[in-house]
């Protein structure tokens, strides 16, 4: 892995509660490409940067209601990219008796986009 790590906040997000789907994203950049980790969705700018994250069934995978989704305190995410690896990390915080809860997934690909090899994460606090 490399040692270059790139903080992006996130511009703006989205929840689309019918559909369950979170989407998180940077303006200011152009997209090339996706990249499905099991519905853990990242867009690729032209610059080989992630500038967005969509993730599907949201509440089931982190096995949370759709009301806690909906009224999220922040999610960061955390990307590792070897030669052949993709390793991503959400941390989706919630609000549970007035603390901030967290809750962890984890997915990974081959890095069949030949992405640069580094790290990179994407915040986004509501």
């Amino acid at each position: 892995m490399g040692k270059t790590r790139i903080k992006i906040k996130g511009d703006a997000a989205d929840y689309d509660m019918q559909n369950d789907s979170f989407f998180a994203y940077s303006k200011g950049m152009k997209y090339k490409s996706s990249i499905d980790l099991d519905g853990i969705v990242i867009d690729i700018s032209e610059e080989n940067s992630i500038m967005g994250v969509e993730i599907l069934e949201v509440s089931d995978k982190f096995g949370i209601s759709k009301y806690d989704v909906k009224n999220y305190k922040a999610l960061n995410m955390n990307v590792k990219i070897s030669k052949k690896m993709i390793r991503v990390e959400l941390v989706f915080s919630v609000l549970k008796r007035n603390a901030p809860t967290p809750h962890v997934i984890q997915a990974s690909a081959l890095n069949s986009m030949n992405l640069p090899v580094g790290s990179e994460s994407l915040a986004v606090v509501a």
